[in-house]
């Protein structure tokens, strides 16, 4: 999601009018706070940008008051990359997002600079409810109350606006939208295609509970998905006499809105205020994508396995043993970084659907100690043709693990996996031939 930070010269130009902003929002607290005629609030949904954070989008809430020449964006994104221990704290998922307040202009500006579109949905709340709202949001942007824990999918710079807007309605919003993705993992891929990389790396962060059946709410923490179920929602009244049930209204699109139904849309117009310049869109350079990389790195592998495969040891034979050495090392160096990673989210991680990995099978922090190991030549003789041995049948079960396992694994780690599978069948074969001669 796109998050305005610390750094830049954006934040320096919301930071001139600041002052004034907060002012205005001050007298707002102590003053009667109730809406005017002209007041409307609508739901800002930034399009996806190229920054990690940006590859969701972003949603904010646009509060207008031409009767006091307020044109004020509440933004539930707001973080600071030089607050104490910033990263580690992102990693243990102990990160903590404030809501603020900036100048519409500036908002806009921020995505108009990156070549974003931005959508505007104008509520269809009664004056009562934009009273509540606005109440809401100004209880909201109170010191005491700003700061809140980040949790990427159930309460982000989305999920903060929604529940905020819900719980100012009389009623209950029914959403209409059918969702397209079955489950998290597949949102996130859908919003990280042009992304290889990234893809990769979430997808080995997040565990089997990224795969369970997620509903269109919790889909939700995606801003362009809340905007999608915005221009189909409606509101359900409490009041009415007629009781039109939400299943009744998702189902059946025959459902008569008006007052005698009790329903009303959600979003009264929908505009879009920026859109995407074509002609200033750059080219993404290409570079190989993470499925390549392991079937390159997996096909390297074998080629050196079947090169060092004779039974009798020869002079000619020991540079490419070496180099099988080497890059043994360099595999599960790399597997044991990547395991203690895995472990320390599984473990010690409050982000969410993470704590159950079955990645965590074959890739564990014992690799790391190994790579270390085969430094010394008697770790290297005595030691590491067992430990690989040992975790072949792992290996195996993890490749079995497809059938039944109920985690999705990312293309690429098939052929990580088949890598360290055939340096494990080199041991294997390395044990056998020791036995033999023994």
């Amino acid at each position: 999601m796109s998050l305005f930070h610390s750094s830049g010269l954006l934040p320096l130009l919301k930071g001139c009018l600041r002052s004034s902003l907060w002012l205005v929002l001050a007298l707002l607290w102590v003053l009667p706070s109730e809406v005017g005629a002209e007041t409307r609030f609508s739901l800002l949904t930034a399009s996806p940008g190229k920054a990690v954070w940006a590859h969701y989008g972003h949603t904010g809430i646009r509060y207008q008051d031409t009767d006091k020449h307020l044109d004020v964006v509440f933004n539930y994104g707001l973080f600071d990359f030089s607050a104490p221990n910033f990263i580690g704290r992102f990693v243990t998922g102990q990160t903590d997002y404030e809501v603020g307040t900036t100048e519409f202009y500036n908002f806009i500006l921020e995505y108009q600079l990156e070549n974003r579109a931005v959508t505007e949905q104008v509520l269809n709340l009664t004056p009562a409810e934009k009273d509540r709202l606005l109440n809401a949001l100004l209880v909201n942007i109170q010191p005491e109350n700003k700061v809140y824990r980040y949790n990427f999918f159930f309460k982000n710079c989305a999920t903060q606006p929604r529940d905020i807007i819900e719980a100012a309605l009389d009623g209950q919003v029914c959403y209409t939208l059918e969702p397209t993705c079955p489950s998290l993992r597949e949102v996130v891929h859908q919003h990280t295609e042009a992304y290889p990389w990234v893809q990769y790396g979430i997808d080995f962060a997040l565990g089997a509970k990224a795969d369970d059946a997620a509903d269109l709410r919790v889909q939700q923490f995606a801003p362009t998905i809340l905007m999608a179920s915005f221009a189909t929602a409606v509101i359900k009244s409490d009041s009415t006499l007629v009781q039109t049930d939400c299943t009744l209204v998702q189902t059946d699109s025959t459902v008569i809105q008006g007052a005698e139904s009790g329903l009303r849309p959600l979003v009264a117009s929908t505009t879009e205020l920026a859109s995407i310049d074509p002609a200033l869109e750059e080219a993404t350079p290409w570079t190989p994508g993470p499925l390549l990389v392991m079937w390159l790195m997996a096909g390297l592998t074998l080629l050196m396995v079947i090169l060092a495969w004779p039974l009798k040891i020869n002079a000619n034979k020991r540079p490419i043993k070496a180099l099988m050495n080497v890059w043994t090392g360099l595999i599960y160096g790399v597997a044991g970084v990547l395991g203690s990673l895995l472990y320390f989210l599984v473990f010690f991680s409050e982000h969410p659907t993470v704590d159950v990995n079955y990645l965590a099978i074959w890739l564990h922090p014992l690799h790391l100690v190994f790579a270390l190991g085969l430094l010394f030549k008697p770790f290297r003789l005595k030691v590491a043709p067992y430990y690989l041995f040992a975790n072949l049948p792992l290996q195996l079960f993890a490749f079995a693990g497809v059938l039944f396992l109920p985690q999705t694994l990312h293309p690429a780690a098939y052929p990580f996996l088949l890598t360290l599978l055939l340096i494990g069948l080199h041991a294997e074969f390395v044990v056998f031939k020791r036995h033999r001669h023994a």
